[in-house]
């Protein structure tokens, strides 16, 4: 691995606790993550952040703190020649959530696409994730949750 890509993904909750998961299909690979993406020349994290959330969602926000991000080596699925590195920060949406288009059905779409689902709190952890990095941002998500 000689070269790296840096991504960003947001937690967005609504009202009741629920968060956003993304179930897509991306050059033929089913993904299970979160909603977000790729950092492009020049971007702050927050700035791709809100602009991902826009590209996918058509939903402004705005961008908290950075709860997990992989301190470890991860190759990239879609290129082995790269390592990968995510950061996973809360979000809050700036407008009301009712006009989201969002899906009841958490399997990966037939064709490329996204469809995003609410998944309750309790079930977050039991979400089939993609990959390894999802897995423990999920759980870092998870312990943000619980009371110290």
């Amino acid at each position: 691995m000689n070269k790296r890509t840096l991504r960003v993904y947001g937690f967005l909750e609504d009202a009741t606790g629920r968060l956003l998961i993304a179930f897509e299909r991306f050059r033929g690979m089913p993904l299970v993550k979160f909603p977000g993406g790729g950092i492009e020349w020049g971007e702050s994290h927050q700035t791709a952040l809100c602009r991902e959330f826009q590209e996918e969602l058509g939903l402004h926000i705005a961008v908290g703190p950075c709860l997990f991000f992989n301190d470890f080596a991860v190759q990239s699925a879609i290129d082995p020649e790269v390592q990968v590195q995510s950061f996973f920060y809360a979000v809050r949406a700036l407008e009301p959530l009712d006009s989201l288009v969002t899906s009841e059905v958490r399997e990966v779409p037939e064709n490329e696409g996204e469809r995003f689902v609410w998944v309750p709190a309790e079930e977050v952890l039991k979400i089939p994730f993609t990959f390894e990095i999802e897995q423990a941002a999920s759980r870092a998500w998870a312990a943000s949750k619980t009371p110290q």
